[in-house]
């Protein structure tokens, strides 16, 4: 029972390495915003990282970040050094367009930008791309910067493991190379949300400070567990050892959420994976989510999503054609 697991694994994420920079100052890029989750690895060097009227950031050697919500950002040498925009510097290197739904991982550039003999920066960019984000509780509750800071000038020893493969890979000819390339960047979200989590003594709230409570993490565990199952606020309390009362107060001030929404909401990120991935008649991914006719689960479906459970499979479908 792996809360944490299910919920990433419902965000199928897809990816993509997009860049690795030589940079030699003064340079600057300018990154708009974003579906997807862009991150960044100073592998030698510094740069600084600057949101939008906040105080920037010093980046260096090792160090890893994730904007989880995909915030328009500057990297910059300096904070007085010249900015182009991303798409400037791509369309150079003949690149016309970024990550779209479905589009598979390519051969990643080598762009250096810069003068000749300033300072170097190495840097590798790329972005975390869900296939369907809706109401995801990890990505609800992530601030807007993750950061992994490096350790004595150097990346910490899981994160230099999984970059050396994903490079090793992401310029690799050899048979099903993009394959894992996908699945090492997969790690780098995965161990960035973990490490996060472990640096936080409460979670950051939400869902994730939730999860870290003994008595509300056993009934996410369950839940996500047995989501077809008939659980009632009655049947949850009893099963974790607390009052209908303190479970339901305890479990919205923590989750954010009513324990029963919790438990529709855990059915339909269920029901979503089943509609994109297989072929199984709404009748029967509503009986597998809990619910006794495909009426009754379209309408739950509908009220989630925004659109009929049809409707959601042939969308999600066209965009991995």
């Amino acid at each position: 029972m792996d809360p944490l697991s299910d919920v990433l694994r419902d965000l199928r994420l897809e990816s993509t390495v997009f860049c690795v920079f030589e940079l030699r100052a003064p340079w600057g890029l300018q990154k708009p915003a974003h579906e997807g989750a862009p991150f960044h690895i100073v592998t030698e060097g510094r740069c600084w990282l600057q949101f939008e009227l906040e105080s920037p950031i010093e980046l260096r050697t090792g160090d890893l970040i994730v904007i989880p919500h995909g915030e328009g950002h500057k990297l910059l040498s300096a904070l007085d050094a010249p900015t182009e925009p991303i798409g400037t510097v791509l369309a150079r290197h003949g690149v016309q367009r970024t990550w779209t739904p479905g589009m598979r991982p390519s051969r990643p550039l080598e762009i250096r930008l810069g003068s000749i003999e300033g300072e170097l920066a190495r840097v590798v960019s790329g972005v975390f791309a869900f296939r369907d984000r809706r109401r995801n509780p990890v990505l609800e509750t992530l601030p807007r910067l993750l950061r992994v800071p490096g350790e004595h000038g150097r990346a910490k020893p899981w994160l230099e493991a999984a970059l050396g493969l994903l490079i090793d890979e992401a310029f690799s000819q050899a048979p099903g190379a993009s394959t894992v390339v996908e699945r090492a960047a997969d790690i780098l979200f995965v161990q960035t949300v973990r490490a996060h989590m472990q640096s936080s003594k409460d979670g950051s709230g939400g869902w994730l400070r939730g999860l870290m409570d003994p008595k509300i993490g056993l009934a996410l565990s369950l839940i996500h567990a047995q989501p077809a199952a008939a659980w009632t606020i009655e049947l949850l309390a009893r099963e974790v050892g607390l009052s209908r009362t303190v479970l339901a107060t305890r479990f919205r001030d923590l989750v954010g959420d009513t324990v029963m929404a919790y438990v529709t909401g855990r059915r339909m990120h269920l029901a979503a994976g089943l509609l994109e991935r297989g072929g199984d008649s709404l009748a029967q991914i509503a009986q597998r989510v809990g619910y006794e006719s495909d009426i009754s689960f379209s309408k739950a479906f509908r009220s989630w999503a925004g659109e009929p459970p049809g409707s959601y499979r042939r969308r999600m479908k066209g965009q991995g054609s």
